[in-house]
């Protein structure tokens, strides 16, 4: 089973490990990897999101920013 992804993504699965709301940001902790930076506006449906809440999201390696970022982040668990 291969997903119709690009080079400059993956798949992977994490914990939030905080939220700010008022900023609208927060940091996914990665089973394997460094912490990754995401928007509220990445979250799939409006889901409201706590810290210690499973997802799977898409790693987008964006390489003209400021590095890796989560995008398509939906609650798992």
């Amino acid at each position: 089973f291969m997903m119709n992804q690009s080079d400059s993504e993956e798949i992977s699965t994490g914990t939030i490990k905080c939220f700010f709301p008022f900023k609208g940001y927060g940091f996914i902790t990665r089973e394997q990897g460094k912490d990754l930076f995401f928007f509220y506006k990445h979250l799939k449906n409006e889901m409201q999101i706590f810290e210690g809440a499973k997802v799977r999201f898409v790693i987008n390696k964006n390489k003209g920013g400021k590095g890796p970022f989560a995008t398509e982040i939906e609650r798992i668990g």
